[in-house]
This record gives structure tokens, C-alpha cells and sequence, in this order.
């Protein structure tokens, strides 16, 4: 049997094509929901017409978006770990022996590596291999994910770059180059089901801005400077989208920045939207401003120019073509906002879902 672990909006969007397959070929697997954005969960399985056996650690319909959530949510699955191999194989995974598969570099990541571990299952780190090369940065998210390569069973790494660090590593994983990342899976996905490439009357009108990274969350000069140099590029690039994470709304009212952004007429800030929405916001806008990783990968997947606002990343998607990273000088980077918009390419779907393919191939061999 194949188990998912996932918790966060972006694992339940890059693991859905390999549910979508595994639905397709007739092949049972299992959902446990770490519940870390809870509110959103149903919604996504529906936009990608899934529909998994799930087993959920809490009956909690909220998503953990402060430190005050969050202590019961680690407390919560913190007792599943330490308690009995049998229950909890028997309760979340319905006594099913397998491969675990996990995504990522997040809190969920770390828990679903030691749940599956826990009962006793073999553990697979989708998205392995990609690396900032600076332990502390992104924090703690580096050294997630370099502990989790460590000890995971199987690896999938997104292209052979990743492939060639996990092996210099001499890793004890099996390891497998999905030849991409399964993100451009789900986007292709989204826009065929959603019909997406039809060309709103706003297309090109407006730019995006989002920024929910914990390392920015939770740094008020991080967080300052990105809005303060935001602003900036709006007397540049026109009108701004900003779309607003529970966790990013928090943060700004800590740091009183929502008086600026209200008073700024660039900006219209906006909640999350559902994730086909947010990805027609994103194919047919101007331009993309973001701290978001994924964000980035996407962003390279529909050819839109980015602007990244973090000091290094560690995706390669984009760099040197769609994207880069702000030098927060404006001139320079309206300049190369610009020149990439002028030269902009279509999205081109790839609705093979390759990646996924691989990923799925991989697990049902090694449970032969």
C-alpha cells in the first residue's frame, strides 16, 4: 500500500497528481492529514477531482497559523509518535504494511518521516535534493530536509542536479531523478481541469504579490523591507495584488504594516484563493513578485517574469530566464522585470504528468 503524509497547501498540491495516477490505474492508497492547513485540504482534493481513504490526526477544521496553534498540533501528533507502533498503525494507517511517501522540507515533513518510521514503515522524501547550500538559510526548512535525506528510505529528486548532491552525499536511499519537479504535474493538471488558459478580461493589468515564508514572517526588518521595497516597485510595474496568507495578515498587523498597504492605491490586498483561482491570477499577470519557492516554480512553468525576494533560494527553477533574485535596487529590477515580460513565452501543458509517473512506478516496484 501507498501512504501519503502531507499537512501543508503546497504538499497536498505537488502529492495530488500522484493520488490523480494511482485513482486512474484503480490502486488503493491512503491520506493521513497532518491537518497543518486543515481549512484548505478538502477543497484541493476536489479541485483535483480526488478522492482519497483519509485518516486525520484532529478533527480541527482550522489552519495552524500561530505559535499558538501550533503547540497543540505538535503535542498532538508528538503523542502518536511516542505511543505504540500497533495503535497507531492500526488507526491511522488501517494495519497496511508499505511506503510511506512525504514531501518537502516543512514541520509536516518532519512528522510524517517519523510517524511512517514509527509504524514501522518504509519512508519516501519527494522533492529530495534541492539545497540553499547554507544550513541556517532558509530556516528551519535546510535543515528539514537535509535530515529527512539522511534517513529516508527512497529519494526522488526533481532533475540531476539534486540527483548528483544526494549521491555525492553517499546517502543510504535509493534514489530516483524524476527528471522534474511534480509541481509542473499539478499545474498542468489544474489548468486542463479548470480550463484556465481562457484569457480574462484583467490579463496583464495587474501584478502578484505574495510573501508567507516563515524566515520573513517572523523577521520584522525581512518583512519591512519587503513591503517598504514592494511598494517601491509598484510606482514601477502599476497596480499590485496582494495576496494574504493567515499567517502573512498576522504578521503585518504585528509590525503595523497594514495602514501602509491600505493607504498605498497600488495595492489591493486579497485573501487566499482557491488554488485554481490563484494559479489564473498567476498565469495571466504582469509580473510576480514572491518569497514563496513554489511560487517561483510555478512562476517558471507558465513563463512569467519573477522577482524573488529572499537573498538566495534554493530552486534553480526560472534563475537566469523568468526569474531572479531582487538585487532591491528598483531601476535594475524593473529593468529585468520588463525585458523578461517583453520576451514572454505561453505556458506550454504537459499533461503526461511524468514526474508523478515515475514517483508511482518506483513505489510499486519496491513493494513487489
Amino acid at each position: 500500500m501507498i501512504h501519503f503524509i502531507i499537512g501543508t497547501k503546497a504538499q497536498f498540491v505537488k502529492m495530488a497528481p500522484l493520488m490523480f495516477l494511482l485513482e486512474q490505474e484503480q490502486s488503493p492508497y491512503r491520506l493521513l492529514d497532518l491537518g497543518q492547513h486543515a481549512a484548505l485540504t478538502g477543497a484541493i482534493l476536489n479541485d483535483f477531482g480526488i478522492h482519497p481513504q483519509i485518516s486525520r490526526i484532529s478533527t480541527a477544521h482550522d489552519n495552524v497559523e500561530s505559535y499558538r496553534q501550533a503547540l497543540p498540533w505538535l503535542l498532538s501528533c508528538a503523542r502518536l509518535i511516542l505511543g505504540t507502533k500497533k495503535r497507531l498503525l492500526e488507526q491511522h494507517f488501517s494495519s497496511f504494511s508499505g511506503v510511506v511517501l512525504i514531501h518537502g522540507d516543512t514541520a509536516s515533513t518532519l512528522l510524517g518521516f517519523y510517524l511512517g518510521k514509527r509504524a514501522g514503515l518504509r519512508v519516501g522524501l519527494v522533492e529530495a535534493g534541492l539545497s540553499s547550500h547554507r544550513l541556517f538559510d532558509p530556516f528551519p526548512e535546510e535543515i528539514i530536509r537535509r535530515h529527512a535525506e539522511h534517513r529516508a528510505d527512497f529519494l526522488f529528486a526533481p532533475d540531476s542536479v539534486s540527483e548528483s548532491r544526494l549521491r555525492a552525499m553517499g546517502l543510504h536511499g535509493e534514489i530516483c531523478n524524476t527528471l522534474y519537479n511534480t509541481g509542473l504535474d499539478a499545474v498542468s493538471l489544474i489548468i486542463q481541469r479548470h480550463n484556465l488558459m481562457a484569457t480574462p478580461p484583467d490579463a496583464g493589468s495587474y501584478s502578484v504579490l505574495t510573501l508567507h515564508r516563515l524566515e520573513t514572517l517572523t523577521s520584522g526588518r525581512k518583512l519591512r523591507r519587503a513591503i517598504q521595497y514592494a511598494a517601491k516597485l509598484a510606482e514601477c510595474i502599476g497596480p499590485v495584488r496582494f495576496f494574504l496568507h493567515g499567517p502573512t495578515r498576522l504578521a503585518l498587523e504585528r509590525q503595523h504594516l497594514m495602514e501602509m498597504l491600505n493607504d498605498n492605491p497600488a495595492y489591493t490586498l486579497a485573501p487566499l484563493l482557491p488554488y485554481p483561482e490563484f494559479i489564473r491570477q498567476i498565469l495571466h499577470c504582469r509580473y510576480l513578485l514572491t518569497d514563496g519557492g513554489s511560487i517561483q516554480e510555478e512562476a517558471a512553468y507558465m513563463h512569467v517574469p519573477c522577482l524573488i525576494l529572499r537573498s538566495r533560494t534554493e530552486r534553480q527553477h526560472g534563475l537566469g530566464n523568468n526569474a531572479r533574485l531582487a538585487t532591491f535596487d528598483v531601476k535594475s529590477d524593473c529593468a529585468f522585470l520588463k525585458a523578461v515580460g517583453d520576451d514572454r513565452s505561453g505556458f506550454c501543458n504537459n499533461y503526461d504528468l511524468t514526474a508523478s509517473r515515475h514517483i508511482v512506478d518506483f513505489v510499486k516496484r519496491a513493494l513487489l
